[in-house]
C-alpha cells in the first residue's frame, strides 16, 4: 500500500503526441536556419516564384485539388527542400478549404516544426490551434512547440504555445525546462490556472511539495475567479490535499480532501485518501469511520481494494482481531474472483485490443473481460476521451478522402492521417494496457498482503499466550473511561442499526476502542 505518498492527479493531459527531440534551450534555432548551403543565401524571388509556378497557375484557375496536388510535388521533391516550410502552410489552407481538417492540421504541423518563425508562421500557428480545437489533438502540437516557441505572435498564443510546449517536455520527464515555459504563460491567458496546476504537479514531480503549494492554490483561486467547471476546481483541491499530504501536513490535507464536492466524481477518491491521512495521524476512529462509506450499497459495485486494506489495518492496529479477520475473509471473498479474472485477461493483450477495450467501454460502457468497476475511473478521463475524439476524427476524414482518391494529393495526406491515428492508437493502447497490468499486480500483491498481516495477528497473540505462561495470567485490556455522546436539545437520536442513508455518507462516527493489552499496546503501534 502507499502510505508515505499518493499519486498526483493530472486530468488535464491529452493523449500523447509523436515526440520530437530537444535541443536543450528554450531559445532553439529554427529549422529554416539550416537552408544556407555553403555560405549562400536562401532562394531567391524568382527561384520561389518557379518553384510555386503549377500551385498558382491551378489555383488561379479554381482547381483547388490539382493546386493541392502541385504542393504534395513540392514536398516530395528533394530538390525543393527549401520551400518545403511554406508549401506545407499553404497546403494546410488548402486542405481546410476541401473541408479537410485533420489533413490541414496535419500540414500545418509540419510546416511549423520546419519553422516557426517565418513570416507565414503566425498565419499558420493560428489556423492549427484551430484545427487542433475541431479536431481534438491539441497534443499533435506539442512536440512542435517543444522545439520552439518563437513567431510573431501575441503574448496570448505564445501562452498557449508555451503550456503545450511545457506538457510535452513534462510527459519527456523534463521538468526543468517544463516550469520554464510555465513562467511564459501570462495572466490572462485562458490556460493560466491549468499552467499553475501543472506548475505545482512538477514541483511534486521533484519532492518539491512546500513550494508545489503556491501555484496550486493559485489555480485555485484563478480557476474560482474564472468560473471554470466544478470538475477542474475539485481535481485543484484534490491536488492541493495531496501537496499536503505529501509535506507530512495531514491536518491541512484532511481540510482540502473535505472541501472536495460531495457531488464530485472525485469525492469517494478524496474520502480514500483523507482516510490515509488520519491513518498517518494514529487516528484509527478517523480511518475507519471514513471508509465505513466504501462499504455502503452506494458504492458496492466501486473498485476500492486498497481502502478495504486500510481498513483491516486499522482494525488491526486497534488490537480488533477476530473483526480483522472477518474484514481480511471478506476481502478475499470479494476480490479474489476479480484478481483471477483480470490475470487472464491481461495475458497476451494487444496495444491494439486495449485501445478497443477503452474505446467501447468509453463510449458504450461495455467492459469486456474485465469487471466493469476495475474500468470504471477511466470513463470519464480526458486524456483517454481526447484520444477516441481524435480518431473518431482522423477515420472520417479516410472515409472521405477514399471517395476522392484520383487526386494524387490524398495518398499523402491519407498517410499523415493514418499515421497519426495509428500512433495514437498504440500509444493510448499501450498505457491503457500497462495500466491495467500494474493494476492486476497491485490487487495481486493485496491479496498477498492481507495473509501476512493475518500471519501477523496470529504471532501477536501467540505472544500474549506467552507471556500469560509466564506471569500466570493473560494480559488484561487497556482500560478507557466510558463516555456516552449526548443528544443535543431539539434532536432525536437513534441507534445505528447496520442501515444507510445517503445524506450521512461522508459524515459517519465511529468511536473504536483499542481492544491492546496495556502492557503491550504501544509496542506495537
Amino acid at each position: 500500500m502507499r502510505a508515505t505518498t499518493l499519486p498526483l492527479l493530472l486530468l488535464f493531459l491529452a493523449h500523447q503526441g509523436v515526440t520530437a527531440a530537444w535541443a536543450g534551450d528554450l531559445e532553439i534555432q529554427s529549422a529554416a536556419d539550416d537552408l544556407t548551403i555553403d555560405g549562400e543565401g536562401g532562394p531567391t524571388p524568382e527561384e520561389r516564384a518557379a518553384a510555386f509556378a503549377d500551385y498558382a497557375s491551378e489555383l488561379e484557375r479554381g482547381q483547388k485539388a490539382r493546386a493541392a496536388d502541385a504542393l504534395v510535388a513540392i514536398v516530395t521533391d528533394p530538390m525543393a527542400e527549401p520551400f518545403y516550410g511554406e508549401a506545407y502552410a499553404k497546403l494546410g489552407d488548402l486542405l481546410s478549404d476541401l473541408d479537410l481538417p485533420y489533413g490541414s492540421l496535419m500540414a500545418h504541423s509540419r510546416a511549423l516544426e520546419i519553422d516557426a518563425e517565418a513570416e507565414w508562421s503566425a498565419a499558420s500557428i493560428e489556423r492549427a490551434f484551430a484545427l487542433a480545437d475541431r479536431v481534438g489533438d491539441t497534443a499533435l502540437l506539442e512536440p512542435v512547440f517543444a522545439k520552439n516557441v518563437g513567431g510573431d505572435v501575441d503574448r496570448l498564443t505564445r501562452s498557449r504555445m508555451a503550456y503545450l510546449a511545457a506538457r510535452e517536455n513534462y510527459r519527456q520527464g523534463r521538468y526543468g525546462v517544463t516550469l520554464g515555459l510555465l513562467r511564459l504563460v501570462i495572466r490572462d491567458a485562458p490556460t493560466y490556472a491549468d499552467a499553475k496546476m501543472l506548475e505545482g504537479v512538477v514541483l511534486n514531480q521533484q519532492g518539491r511539495h512546500t513550494d508545489a503549494l503556491k501555484p496550486l492554490l493559485e489555480a485555485y483561486d484563478t480557476a474560482q475567479a474564472t468560473k471554470r467547471d466544478a470538475r477542474f476546481v475539485n481535481a485543484v483541491q484534490l491536488n492541493v490535499a495531496r501537496s499536503y499530504y505529501a509535506a507530512g501536513n495531514y491536518p491541512r490535507a484532511i481540510e482540502y480532501f473535505a472541501n472536495v464536492s460531495r457531488d464530485s466524481e472525485f469525492w469517494l477518491q478524496a474520502q480514500f485518501e483523507r482516510g490515509w491521512a488520519h491513518f498517518r495521524l494514529e487516528d484509527m476512529n478517523g480511518t475507519i469511520a471514513l471508509l465505513h462509506n466504501h462499504g455502503s450499497p452506494f458504492f458496492e459495485d466501486f473498485y476500492f481494494p486498497e481502502g478495504h486494506l486500510l481498513r483491516v489495518y486499522a482494525l488491526f492496529l486497534l488490537c480488533k482481531f477476530p473483526e480483522a479477520s472477518k474484514q481480511i475473509d471478506s476481502f478475499k471473498a470479494q476480490y479474489t474472483p476479480v484478481f483471477e479474472g483480470m490475470r487472464g485477461a491481461t495475458a497476451g493483450l494487444s496495444t491494439e485490443d486495449a485501445f478497443a477495450l477503452a474505446r467501447g467501454f468509453a463510449l458504450d460502457g461495455d467492459p469486456g473481460p474485465f469487471p466493469e468497476p476495475v474500468l470504471r475511473t477511466w470513463r470519464n478521463e480526458a486524456r483517454l476521451l481526447g484520444s477516441i475524439d481524435s480518431v473518431q476524427h482522423a477515420e472520417d476524414e479516410l472515409a472521405r478522402l477514399r471517395n476522392i482518391s484520383a487526386n494524387p494529393f490524398v495518398a499523402q495526406v491519407s498517410g499523415w492521417i493514418r499515421e497519426r491515428r495509428d500512433g495514437i492508437v498504440q500509444a493510448e493502447g499501450e498505457r491503457f494496457r500497462q495500466k491495467l497490468v500494474s493494476a492486476t499486480d497491485e490487487l495481486g500483491g493485496m491479496l498477498t498482503n492481507v495473509e501476512i498481516s493475518k500471519l501477523d495477528m496470529l504471532q501477536f497473540e501467540t505472544r500474549l499466550y506467552e507471556q500469560a505462561a509466564i506471569t500466570g495470567q493473560l494480559a488484561d485490556k487497556e482500560r478507557r473511561v466510558m463516555r456516552s455522546d449526548r443528544v443535543r436539545k431539539g434532536w432525536l437520536h437513534w441507534p445505528y442499526q447496520g442501515e444507510f442513508w445517503a445524506d450521512e455518507l461522508g459524515y459517519y462516527k465511529v468511536n473504536a476502542i483499542p481492544e491492546c493489552p496495556a502492557g503491550l499496546r504501544s509496542s506495537e503501534e
